[in-house]
């Protein structure tokens, strides 16, 4: 609950704070978010999902990751 609480109030302040920042920073941020979203996948999530579906899942993983590009492009 404590993390939901510290999360809603980054959100608010970072708002109030970048609402008038150019695009350019705004567009740096948000892939240092993203990176920090695959770095934390690829430490918790992937080494549980490869030792328990084996070889399958690097493959599942660059194909949801391909998918995912073709997608937003």
């Amino acid at each position: 609950m404590a993390t939901g609480v510290l999360l809603a109030a980054a959100v608010v302040v970072g708002t109030v704070t970048l609402s008038g920042a150019p695009e350019e920073l705004l567009a740096v941020l948000l892939s240092f978010a993203g990176g920090a979203v695959l770095a934390s996948l690829a430490d918790t999530l992937m080494p549980d999902a490869y030792r328990e579906g084996g070889p399958l899942v690097a493959f599942a993983t660059a194909a949801g990751f391909l998918l995912s590009f073709l997608i937003a492009a």
